[in-house]
C-alpha cells in the first residue's frame, strides 16, 4: 500500500494558490466595478503580474518609483520604471511565467564598460624575461598603422607567471606603431601591471604568434585586443547590472584574455542600489542575443548565431527597441518603443530618432549616449547603442564606457 509522506499539494503551495486566485477575483471584482485597483508595494505590483492581471491593471507608459542608490559616492534617486511590455518570460529551468516588463525612464548617472581592452596572449606556462614579438595578421583602418606583414617586438624584464597575461597594442589602427606598449599581469584578476615597455618594429627574440581578426590560436583577437569584446554574455557591463556585491568585488574574468574593468575599483555592483523588497522581486529570465561572426558564430564553427542567458537585470536589443536589427530573434519589439518612435514600421539602423534619446537621472534636461547589448556583428569590438541626439548607431568600442537604461522581467 502507497504511503503518502508528504502532502501532494503542499500547504504552503495551496496557501499562494489561494491568495493568487483571491487577488485575481478581487481585480476582477474592482474592474467590473469601474474602480481601478490599486497596489500600493512592489509586492502587490508582483501579485498582479503573477495572478496573469498585468495588463488589466496598468498600461504600457504607466511608471513604478523605485529608490536607488549609488553606494560608493551614498547619492539617492528616485528612480522611474516606465512599463514597455506585456508578456510571458522563460526561467532557466523551462517554466514560462507571465510577466510584466520595466526599463529606466532615465540612464544610469555614470558609465560603465561593456568590456575592457583585452589581453593579446594568456601565458598558461609562463614567461621568462626577454625579447619577443607578435606579427601583424590582418591590415586594419586607414592610417597606415596597422598592416599585415609587419612584425613588432618588446622587451621583458620581469617573468610572467603561468596564468599570467600580455595586454597591449590598444587602438591599434588608430594610434601609431611608436605609442603602442605592452603590459604583463600576474593573472586574470590582477590590476596592477607587473610592468609597461615599449613597442618597436622588429622579429628579435621568440614569436609568440599572429595577431588578426579571428585570432590564431595563439593570440586573441586583434579586434578584442585593441577595443574591447561585444559579446554580451561575457561582458563587464553584464556582471555589474547582476551583481549584488560591492567595490572591487562585482567582476571576475570570463576568458584567459579578460581584463577588470576601471569601474571596479570605484563602483558596486548595479544591485547593491535597490532595496531589499525589490530584489526579492528579481527573478533571472531568457535573454536572447545575436553573437558577432569575428570570433563567436563563423562560418566555420556552426556556433548558434543567437545565445542564450538568463538574467535579473538587462540592456534592451535593438529589436526590444523597435529599431530593425542585424539577426531577428533578440526579442520581441516593446510597445513602449513602437508608440515612442511614432512609426508603423521599425526605425532604421544609422538614422536620427529625436523622439528616443535617453536624459540623465540626475539631470532631465540633458541627454545621454547609451548602451543596448547587440553586439555590432561585423566586429568584435563594437556594440550598439542610441546617442544624445537620438541616433542609432553600432559603431562604438566595447571600452568606451557609457550609461545605460536598464531593464527586468517581473515575473
Amino acid at each position: 500500500m502507497s504511503k503518502v509522506t508528504k502532502p501532494v499539494v503542499l500547504d504552503e503551495t495551496a496557501k499562494q494558490v489561494v491568495a493568487q486566485m483571491q487577488l485575481q477575483n478581487e481585480i476582477l471584482t474592482s474592474l467590473a466595478s469601474g474602480i481601478n485597483y490599486k497596489p500600493t508595494s512592489i509586492k502587490d505590483v508582483l501579485n498582479v503580474v503573477r495572478a496573469g492581471q498585468a495588463s488589466k491593471v496598468f498600461q504600457v507608459g504607466d511608471q513604478i518609483i523605485v529608490p536607488w542608490t549609488d553606494i560608493a559616492t551614498g547619492q539617492k534617486y528616485d528612480v522611474p520604471l516606465d512599463i514597455v511590455a506585456f508578456g510571458t518570460s522563460a526561467l532557466q529551468d523551462g517554466e514560462e511565467l507571465p510577466s510584466m516588463t520595466v526599463q529606466w525612464h532615465y540612464a544610469t548617472p555614470f558609465g560603465v564598460q561593456f568590456n575592457q581592452y583585452q589581453a593579446f596572449f594568456y601565458a598558461t606556462e609562463g614567461l621568462a624575461a626577454g625579447t619577443y614579438y607578435i606579427e601583424i595578421g590582418t591590415t586594419w583602418g586607414d592610417k597606415g598603422y596597422c598592416v599585415a606583414g609587419k612584425k613588432y617586438q618588446f622587451t621583458l624584464t620581469k617573468p610572467v607567471p603561468a596564468g599570467g597575461q600580455l595586454a597591449g597594442f590598444r587602438g591599434a589602427p588608430d594610434q601609431a606603431p611608436s605609442t603602442w606598449k605592452v603590459y604583463s599581469y600576474n593573472s586574470k584578476t590582477a590590476v596592477d601591471a607587473i610592468e609597461t615597455v615599449s613597442v618597436t618594429e622588429g622579429s628579435s627574440g621568440t614569436s609568440l604568434g599572429v595577431l588578426k581578426f579571428g585570432g590564431d590560436g595563439k593570440l586573441n583577437c586583434l579586434q578584442r585586443t585593441a577595443y574591447g569584446y561585444n559579446r554580451w554574455s561575457q561582458s563587464a557591463m553584464r556582471q555589474w547590472l547582476n551583481s549584488d556585491k560591492g567595490v572591487g568585488e562585482w567582476w571576475t574574468p570570463q576568458n584567459d584574455y579578460d581584463r577588470c574593468p576601471d569601474q571596479l575599483a570605484a563602483k558596486a555592483g548595479f544591485l547593491t542600489g535597490f532595496d531589499a523588497d525589490f530584489l526579492e522581486v528579481l527573478r533571472p529570465t531568457k535573454v536572447v542575443t545575436a553573437l558577432n561572426t569575428i570570433t563567436d558564430a563563423t562560418s566555420s564553427n556552426s556556433v548558434d548565431p543567437l545565445e542564450t542567458t538568463y538574467d535579473k537585470i538587462y540592456l534592451p536589443a535593438l529589436e526590444q527597441m523597435s529599431i530593425e536589427p542585424q539577426l531577428a530573434g533578440e526579442g520581441t519589439t516593446w510597445d513602449y518603443w513602437k508608440r515612442a518612435s511614432n512609426m508603423t514600421t521599425k526605425m532604421k539602423q544609422y538614422q536620427t530618432y529625436p523622439q528616443i534619446r535617453t536624459f540623465a537621472i540626475e539631470n532631465h534636461t540633458s541627454p545621454q549616449y547609451v548602451r543596448l547589448r547587440s553586439a555590432h556583428r561585423g566586429y568584435s569590438h563594437y556594440a550598439w547603442y542610441v546617442n544624445s541626439s537620438g541616433g542609432v548607431s553600432g559603431y562604438y568600442y566595447a571600452h568606451w564606457a557609457l550609461r545605460c537604461a536598464p531593464a527586468c522581467d517581473f515575473c
